[in-house]
């Protein structure tokens, strides 16, 4: 595991900056996901891209923007069969750091608010919320077979 990314970063200057990180971060050290898998292991991964910048579309002057990437596969426990499963992972989505809840309403509705107070911003938080929103509801093997109803021939 190649470890080539900061545990925090300065968010308006890494978007000045036009930063990207990108890195494999461990599922342990995601812990408001770790109850939602079956047993991931020590070393389970998810594969992240993280590109920050300013966007200058929205009428409220400059927003720090996070355009995040998860990538892998998460160990979950199927509601068909009760067995254990590898659940692919693909998704993406833009983040607009806020350092206030006043600031949220200024927003364009294509940007996901992550409030900030600080400034500092810890990156495997933000890959941990786009896992979050990546998991299905209902976790389903997609090679597992539907369940037919009783009395169906």
């Amino acid at each position: 595991m190649s470890r080539d990314f900061p545990d925090w970063i300065d968010v308006e200057r890494a978007a000045q900056a036009g930063r990207r990180f990108a890195g494999e971060a461990r599922i342990e050290w995601m812990p408001r996901v770790i109850d939602l898998l079956d047993e991931p292991a020590p070393d389970d991964e998810i594969g992240f891209e993280i590109s920050a910048g300013l966007d200058k579309s929205s009428g409220a002057g400059d927003i720090v923007r996070m355009d995040v990437r998860v990538h892998g596969s998460v160990p979950m426990t199927c509601q068909r069969t009760l067995k254990r499963y590898r659940q692919p992972i693909d998704s993406r989505s833009s983040v607009a750091v806020v350092a206030s809840e006043d600031q949220v309403s200024a927003l364009p509705e294509d940007l996901e608010p992550k409030l900030v107070p600080e400034g500092r911003l810890k990156l495997v938080e933000l890959v941990e919320d786009e896992l979050l929103l990546a998991l299905p509801l209902v976790p389903r093997d997609p090679d597992s077979a539907p369940v037919e109803k009783a009395g169906d021939s």
